[in-house]
């Protein structure tokens, strides 16, 4: 037989905590009794909701012999006082909340909002759904050396200004050639220093520098000025643009109704705990809460020393 833990917990938890298994039937079964197992009764329909439950993978019989072997467990169990053991009491009781939540807030998982409460939402977080204005570029990039002696500074320096002069004289292709041979940024040297988009977020992953100059131009083609940051000196050539502009409530419309739906399901969940607790006299006894470490902060101590 399989088990049935929920249906065994279920049953222990509207028992009368009765110690002795009757052996006699006290009263005779009702008139719809399929079986009887002690002073406990297999009604005709209790069998047919398990058979509709389990399909025509069982026979009915075989349905019933697993009903009567739950029946005698269950009552095995409540006459050994199984049904009192504190693990098992507790298990009964998150059960029952469990069903019980179910039951009173079943419905609540996808809670109705309205095509206003959207377009209420998507204007009061218009900010969040803007796309920022955005530059894309290629970099040049001669690294120097962090504790390079002045005149190595300086003749990296005189290299830089070199191919800048000749980078403004190159058509993009031109530009992507210089790259592959010079730069000495692995990660964009062969992609003709790609830089992605860049925005004045920050997020990007370049100095700042180079993001607000590839930001201040305007034309494709333009080169900033030569660039200095402590990893050497950058040539930003700029080739895209792209102005601000916001998502339109079509794109965004969906995750906008997930999250208010999401909001809604938490406020009725709050509001069902509140009720729960109206009229109940609870009360914390900070004192000993205070003398009970949380486990999330609570650090391991090492074994003292011999």
């Amino acid at each position: 037989m399989k088990p049935l833990p929920t249906l065994l917990v279920l049953a222990l938890l509207g028992s009368s905590c009765k110690r002795q298994v009757p052996d006699v039937v006290s009263s005779p079964p009702a008139p719809d009794a399929v079986a009887v197992v002690g002073d406990r009764t297999i009604t005709r329909s209790t069998l047919e909701r398990e058979m509709a439950r389990r399909g025509p993978a069982s026979t009915r019989d075989e349905i019933l012999g697993d009903l009567i072997h739950f029946e005698a467990t269950l009552a095995r169990a409540r006459s050994s006082g199984f049904d009192q053991d504190p693990a098992v009491r507790t298990a009964i009781e998150h059960l029952l909340v469990s069903r019980f939540e179910e039951r009173e807030l079943g419905g609540t998982e996808n809670p109705s909002v309205s095509d206003d409460d959207v377009r209420a939402r998507y204007a009061a977080d218009a900010n969040r759904y803007q796309i920022p204005a955005a530059a894309r570029g290629a970099v040049l990039l001669l690294k120097a050396i962090p504790k390079a002696a002045p005149e190595q500074r300086e003749s990296l320096a005189r290299k830089a200004h070199e191919l800048h002069a000749t980078a403004a004289s190159l058509d993009p292709a031109g530009f992507a050639r210089l790259i592959r041979e010079q730069s000495e940024d692995q990660a964009t040297r062969y992609q003709a220093g790609d830089t992605g988009w860049v925005t004045a977020s920050g997020k990007d992953g370049w100095e700042p520098t180079i993001a607000e100059a590839l930001l201040a131009l305007k034309t494709p083609g333009a080169i900033a000025p030569l660039i200095e940051t402590p990893r050497g000196f950058h040539i930003v050539r700029l080739t895209d643009t792209r102005v601000a502009t916001t998502h339109p409530l079509s794109k965004v419309r969906d995750a906008i109704r997930h999250q208010l739906q999401q909001e809604k399901r938490t406020q009725l969940i709050a509001t069902f705990h509140s009720r729960m607790e109206a009229g109940l006299h609870i009360q914390t006894n900070f004192t000993v809460l205070q003398q009970i470490q949380n486990p999330r902060t609570t650090a391991s101590v090492p074994p003292s020393m011999p």
